[in-house]
């Protein structure tokens, strides 16, 4: 069955479709969508386990292939022939490997928020499935409250004030930690074809906004090769979850990608 989704905006413009991040949901660019709906079409999905998607849960084998797969299929359903891909952290990875493996003709723009975009050597990956295999062990045997308190203690987590954090954990403790353990292997990093390749010789037209404060997709973003047809852009004083922090700013910037664009 397709990948819960929603629609908001008229289908005569063009379309964004948005891939949240690990943990959360379509809900999470609610107020990215309040200043885009006006001149897009916009479809929020809920990815595999996550949200009212919970029951579609990815094979441990080939995970991101099933997750592209249920995209595919989503898309079909609501009739969608041309658009842009907007994937924040895990569905940016998703969003990535998409455009890379599926060929989609469908395919226009894709929009990368704070995501890696592989590793390249067997001993990173091999390290990385040992960290999620270990998160999706504590996500699978603890409660989701003390599993959320321990990912959100991560470094990469630092801007957050104890107050964000504690309201973010608040949020996401409806989530089902088996399920989450599940697509935290099923699309794993270590899982994940490096796009260094693709994004060297690809023609698709590709923007990766990352925050200032963000350290380690700051010097992910300096791996990403500069092309007429790929830009990265910095939001200045944010951090790894711009769309959340500044909706407007990330919208408006999203807006002025699409001046010259044509679908």
């Amino acid at each position: 069955m397709p990948l819960y989704s929603e629609q908001q905006g008229s289908p005569d413009h063009p379309t964004l479709v948005f891939l949240h991040g690990f943990l959360g949901n379509r809900k999470d660019w609610k107020m990215t969508i309040e200043h885009l709906k006006n001149d897009f079409h916009c479809v929020t999905i809920d990815l595999p386990g996550h949200g009212s998607s919970v029951a579609n849960v990815a094979p441990l084998e080939g995970g991101f292939e099933h997750c592209h797969q249920l995209i595919k299929f989503t898309l079909a359903s609501l009739n969608i022939n041309s658009f842009c891909l907007v994937g924040y952290s895990l569905g940016g990875r998703i969003a990535l490997d998409y455009a890379r493996s599926q060929h989609d003709p469908r395919l226009k723009h894709l929009i990368l928020e704070s995501c890696h975009i592989g590793l390249t050597d067997q001993a990173s990956k091999q390290s990385r499935y040992q960290f999620d295999l270990a998160w999706a062990e504590k996500f699978s045997t603890q409660s989701i409250e003390e599993s959320l308190q321990q990912w959100y203690a991560q470094a990469i987590f630092n801007d957050l004030s104890e107050q964000q954090k504690q309201t973010i954990i608040k949020k996401r403790s409806h989530n089902y930690g088996v399920f989450l353990a599940n697509m935290l292997l099923s699309t794993s990093l270590s899982q994940q074809h490096c796009a260094q390749d693709f994004l060297s010789k690809t023609t698709l037209a590709i923007s990766y906004f990352y925050g200032q404060k963000d350290t380690k997709f700051t010097q992910i973003a300096q791996l990403i090769p500069q092309t007429n047809n790929i830009k990265t852009h910095c939001f200045n004083g944010l951090g790894h979850n711009t769309h959340q922090q500044d909706p407007i700013n990330y919208a408006n910037n999203i807006k002025q990608l699409f001046l010259t664009e044509h679908f």
